[in-house]
């Protein structure tokens, strides 16, 4: 008996529908519940340590999110495979009111306990709602469609962020000093991650869903619970993810670094103002790279390579820039503190931009190229969850080393910049593998092999 099961419902060949079986309803209802949940959790994050006012418990609260992340994403994938990604994607939007609320708690009585509760809560559902929602926002669409698609997810990411750095702003853009924001952001922010769970509910499964090209939805799912673990481990060993490794680790490996640049040189109302404008660098980025990787008159190698050597430059050359700016901070005679718009500010706030934007070039960049070697939706809930998962390790060790108070900046700056280097080479090779988009090929071998039983 074979070990999986082939969804191939009959109706899978059609080109429409009702629009909530569609393409992009789908998207739409992943990117409102990025929107409502980790959309509010990163607008939170670009204040800079959570809105407090020392980025150390934030640190540690954000490596214990991630370092629970990084183990449940890897087994999510699987997981989500069995239970359907349209409740993975529900259980992951439970966790981030919790992590709301416990900033809330740190900033109002400095209440630690429950703020690594929310954050270790978060950590568990946040890896399910990633494996989740990065399968739907690459596998739903035709191949063709995919970077587009990517650039929407990324921009409703961004406007999580963008609208709660506009709340920031406002109930924040009197506070020149350093310190934390208003109680008053956190209950906002809370109100508004509530929403993810009714909005993920609205999800379709895969097998009922249309693509305008006609082209089917591969569902291949393992018979098992175990068979479907041990297809994960499988995939984790195997030669083309090894070589990805460092890249999946380092992709998101900035985050912790800006967000202490960001608490120990800006004022209050300068985060605030963060939160807000850096998101738009990630909108930016986003749409040129997909402007690229779905242009279908430059072979995908070559978009691929191109797409990789722009942003590797970017993100080597943003960490020269923070190497020359830390070294001019450590040389003053006291810590600098930049308001916005005010003397030094432009050069040390044009570096967050740059993070921002090649860090989200890069993340999608990823995305793109698991997603072309993906040869169905589970076998891409599989890889999208060893990614997240390992991105998510690396975000643990960047927080951790962000928590401990008096650290060298230049060890952080060096880690990322040697990392990124080191995985160029691996990552090349993979590109240059890289003929056509794996789904394609299974499609086409379906079609064949259902028109030849129609004709027999």
């Amino acid at each position: 008996m074979s070990s999986t099961s082939l969804s191939e419902p009959s109706d899978s060949l059609k080109a429409s529908g009702p629009f909530f079986r569609s393409v992009p309803f789908q998207i739409l209802v992943a990117c409102g519940v990025s929107f409502t949940a980790p959309g509010m959790w990163d607008a939170l994050g670009g204040l800079g340590a959570g809105g407090a006012a020392e980025p150390y418990a934030v640190s540690a609260a954000n490596a214990l999110v991630y370092g629970l992340f990084a183990v449940v994403c890897v087994a999510a994938g699987a997981i989500n495979n069995r239970i359907g990604l349209k409740y993975g994607l529900a259980l992951g939007a439970i966790g981030y009111p919790l992590y709301g609320a416990g900033l809330y708690t740190n900033n109002v009585s400095a209440n630690t306990w429950f703020m690594l509760f929310g954050s270790a809560l978060c950590g568990i559902s946040a890896g399910f709602f990633w494996a989740a929602e990065a399968a739907i926002i690459i596998g739903y669409p035709s191949p063709g469609d995919r970077a587009f698609y990517l650039a929407i997810w990324q921009t409703a990411k961004a406007l999580g962020p963008i609208v709660g750095g506009a709340i920031n702003l406002g109930l924040n853009a009197n506070k020149k000093t350093t310190g934390s924001v208003s109680s008053t952001t956190y209950i906002v922010f809370i109100v508004i991650m509530c929403l993810g769970l009714p909005v993920a509910l609205c999800l379709s499964p895969a097998h009922k869903v249309w693509r305008r090209d006609g082209t089917r939805i591969v569902t291949e799912r393992a018979a098992t619970w175990g068979a479907e673990f041990k297809a994960v481990g499988k995939l984790f060993v195997s030669r083309r993810i090894l070589l990805l490794l460092p890249a999946f680790f380092i992709s998101y490996f900035y985050n912790g670094f800006m967000s202490t640049w960001l608490t120990t040189y800006f004022t209050v109302r300068a985060r605030a103002f963060s939160s807000f404008f850096t998101n738009f660098a990630g909108i930016f980025s986003s749409f040129i790279i997909a402007f690229l990787l779905d242009n279908q008159k430059i072979h995908i190698k070559t978009r691929g390579r191109i797409a990789f050597c722009c942003i590797i430059t970017l993100l080597v050359g943003t960490w020269i820039w923070a190497t020359i700016l830390q070294k001019q901070n450590y040389d003053a005679s006291e810590s600098p503190v930049f308001d916005w718009f005010q003397g030094g500010f432009g050069k040390s706030y044009a570096l967050v931009f740059f993070w921002q934007f090649g860090g989200q070039a890069f993340q999608q960049f990823l995305y793109w190229l698991v997603g072309q070697y993906a040869t169905d939706l589970s076998n891409l809930s599989h890889l999208t969850g060893i990614l997240r998962g390992v991105e998510a390790l690396g975000q643990t060790v960047a927080w951790a080393m962000q928590s401990e108070g008096g650290a060298n900046h230049f060890v952080s700056i060096g880690i990322n910049f040697g990392i990124t280097v080191l995985c160029v080479f691996p990552t090349w090779v993979v590109l240059s593998e890289l003929e056509g988009s794996h789904e394609v090929r299974v499609t086409e071998e379906i079609a064949k092999d259902k028109t030849l039983s129609d004709t027999a």
